[in-house]
Formats: C-alpha cells, sequence, structure tokens
C-alpha cells in the first residue's frame, strides 16, 4: 500500500511540484503524513497477528502502563516515512540539498538499529547499549561538521576548542540525549506532542518576525516532511495502538538534537537556546538519576515509574479519572502547557545568553514545584 502511495505520487511528478513550490510552510507534510500513517497501521496489524499467534510483545518494565500486546516499532513507521519522502522529493527534482538530509538520516542508523534490538527483545546490557550508541554522534561530528565549541562558559569553551575533548562532550550529551528522549517517551503521544511543539514554535516564531530565522529552505523541507512523519504517527500512537520503540526514541533524539545544533550555528544564536529548548528532556533525565541514587538510593540505571508524566498520570488516576485514554491525553496537554512557553522563550530570546540562562533556572524551579506539589512523599525522603 506504502509502494503504491509512492509510486502515485512519483506518477503525478509535474503536478506535485507545482502544489509543493506554492507554499515552503506545508510543502510535503501531506506525503510524509500518508506514508507515516499508512506504515503504522500495518505495523499495527502485523503486531495483531502476532499476538494471534502467541508472540505477545508486551514489555515486562518498571515504566510499563500497558497490559496487552502494543507494537513498539512506532520508530521504524517515522524513520521510513521521512525517508520515503524525501527519496520522492528527490526524484521530484526539487532543488534542496535532500541528499545532505538523506546521508544525516544514514548517520542516524546506527543508534536507531541499537534501539530496534531492543524493541526486538535482544537484551543488551545498558552500559553496552550506551557504548554502540556513539558511532552516531561520531558520524554527525566528523563527516556532518556538527560540533559544540562554545557553551557561553568561559573557561570551560577553551577545552572545547581541543578537538578530542570537543568529539568526547559532543559523544556524552548526544547519547545523554537520545536515552533522555527515552525517558520521556512513557505516556501515549508525549514525546511526538512534544517535538511537535518545538517544530510549531520555529515555524511560528518565524511568521512573527517575517522570516528573520535564518532557516535554509534544506532546513524547511527537512522540517515539514518531519512534522507529517510525527503527526502521522501521533494520532495513532495518542490511541495508544502502536508506541515509538527505543529506536524511534534514539532516532528521534539524535537527529532533533543535530538539527537544532545545526540551526543555532547557522544563525549564530546562543547555544543555550538550544538547552532551552532541550530543557525537559535534560531536566528530566538529571533528576531522574539524582532521583534514583540519593532519593530512592537505587540504581541509576535502573528503570522506574516515577518520571514527572508518572507522577501526573497517578495523580489524575486518583482523581477517579477512569478512562485512560483521557489520562494520557491530560498529561500530554498538560506538559505542552508546562513546555511551550519555555521553547518560545528560546526562539525569542535566541541571541540573549543572559536571559536563557535565567529562563532555563525558571524552569528546573518550574519542573521540580511541579513534581514536588504532585508527589511530596519524594521531598520528604530527601529531607531525610
Amino acid at each position: 500500500m506504502v509502494l503504491m502511495l509512492v509510486i502515485l505520487c512519483l506518477s503525478l511528478k509535474t503536478p506535485l511540484k507545482k502544489v509543493y513550490n506554492l507554499n515552503m510552510f506545508i510543502g510535503f507534510v501531506p506525503l510524509s503524513f500518508l506514508i507515516s500513517f499508512l506504515i503504522s497501521s500495518l505495523l499495527i496489524y502485523l503486531d495483531k497477528r502476532a499476538a494471534k499467534s502467541g508472540d505477545i510483545n508486551i514489555r515486562e518494565s518498571a515504566r510499563t502502563l500497558h497490559k496487552k500486546s502494543i507494537s513498539r516499532f512506532g520508530g521504524v513507521a517515522i524513520y521510513l516515512s521521512t525517508f520515503l519522502t524525501i527519496l520522492a522529493t528527490y526524484y521530484l527534482g526539487f532543488e534542496w540539498n535532500s541528499i545532505n538530509i538523506i546521508i544525516f538520516l544514514g548517520f542516524c542508523f546506527p543508534a536507531f538499529i541499537i534501539g530496534l534490538l531492543d524493541d526486538l527483545k535482544i537484551y543488551m546490557r545498558p552500559l553496552l547499549r550506551l557504548i554502540l550508541l556513539i558511532p552516531t554522534p561520531i558520524l554527525f561530528f566528523i563527516y556532518g561538521d556538527i560540533k559544540v565549541t562554545n557553551l557561553d562558559l568561559g573557561y570551560f569553551d577553551d577545552f572545547l576548542q581541543i578537538e578530542i575533548l570537543a568529539i568526547a562532550f559532543f559523544c556524552f550529551a548526544t547519547v545523554g540525549m537520545m536515552n533522555a528522549f527515552n525517558l520521556i517517551d512513557g505516556i501515549n503521544g508525549q514525546l511526538c506532542s512534544y517535538l511537535i511543539s518545538i517544530i510549531i514554535a520555529l515555524k511560528l516564531m518565524e511568521y512573527l518576525t517575517g522570516n528573520n530565522l535564518d532557516l535554509s529552505s534544506e532546513f524547511k523541507y527537512f522540517t515539514n516532511i518531519f512534522l507529517g512523519s510525527l503527526i502521522g504517527f501521533f494520532i495513532l500512537n495518542l490511541y495508544g495502538k502502536i508506541f515509538l520503540g527505543d529506536a524511534g526514541a534514539y532516532f528521534l533524539g539524535s537527529i532533533v538534537c543535530v538539527a537544532l545544533i545545526y540551526a543555532q550555528q547557522v544563525n549564530n544564536f546562543s547555544p543555550w537556546s538550544v538547552m532551552l529548548i532541550l530543557a525537559y528532556p535534560f531536566t528530566d533525565l538529571i533528576f531522574s538519576v539524582i532521583r534514583r541514587r540519593y532519593i530512592t538510593g537505587g540504581d541509576f540505571m535502573h528503570p522506574d515509574a516515577e518520571h514527572l508524566h508518572h507522577v501526573i498520570y497517578k495523580r489524575l488516576k486518583k482523581l477517579k479519572f477512569q478512562d485512560d485514554r483521557i489520562r494520557h491525553l491530560l498529561v500530554v496537554v498538560f506538559l505542552t502547557i508546562l513546555n511551550f512557553p519555555y521553547i518560545m522563550a528560546a526562539i525569542y530570546f535566541a541571541n540573549n545568553t543572559a536571559a536563557l540562562i535565567s529562563i532555563f533556572i525558571m524552569y528546573l524551579f518550574s519542573y521540580l514545584l511541579v513534581y514536588f506539589s504532585l508527589s511530596p512523599r519524594f521531598l520528604l525522603r530527601s529531607e531525610k
């Protein structure tokens, strides 16, 4: 079905090119949406077939909230739909560097495969998995020229001028963000809604500032294609029909992190603009490590169900929201309301490092305030 759709689009080469050249803002969103939705639907169907044959795809984990077989291969849908749509634009002859984006998707492939192996229930020790994720940032650093050599942190920036230290820091940050994306992907629709919010904020700020954001045509087309792929999966994910899986979380973590760094460097924005946009996964990751190690006294690499989205979900359950889908939706809405203003602020104050750092600190306090207000038992533990 997906192949037939791509063939149909290619057969309409001239009409499609005229239509999508009209508006770069929505260019190729419908096509990537349809491909993503169809691939996701196919994966749901295949998983149901597998469930009937006895191969139940339930992953027992401390973070698990579902009790039935649900496909964990949503990342495959997003990756393939993005790739196939970009291929279509290349065939249609659009004048943008689609080959560069395809190469970048190739750089994400090692991380995507490591996540996919875990989704296929091929067990790897957490430390080994972290090590096997490193090739992706190395490829971006060496061949994609995506680097972090400035954090506006005085003497620390001098160390980043040393290439080996710059590579080490970039690998540490990117692998950390991949895992942070995996951690916040615990509620139906949560991670995708967060990424959709980032893209909408970029588009909205570009519109409000009269295209003052220096975003290249390749970046704009990619974000459009990426947005369609996310929405196509998001609709089914929100209703709990399919999950993103580790493959999806690792892929999204790597490509989003790199795309934001690219946009920051092209526009010469403060590096703290990227930090503020990614404040939610960053804060959740750091707080999770501190919580597990120093508050609950457990292994910081062992998963739990005490992330902010879990805490909100449990509180909604206590408030007698009986419908599980409604609880998931309310968590997504709550976290979107919490995060979206900070994402907009990160773009609006993109050249003001002092303002960005101040707002970042405000976000940390906001996160902790919400968390301990909804789960005061952890505050009592920390006081002990």
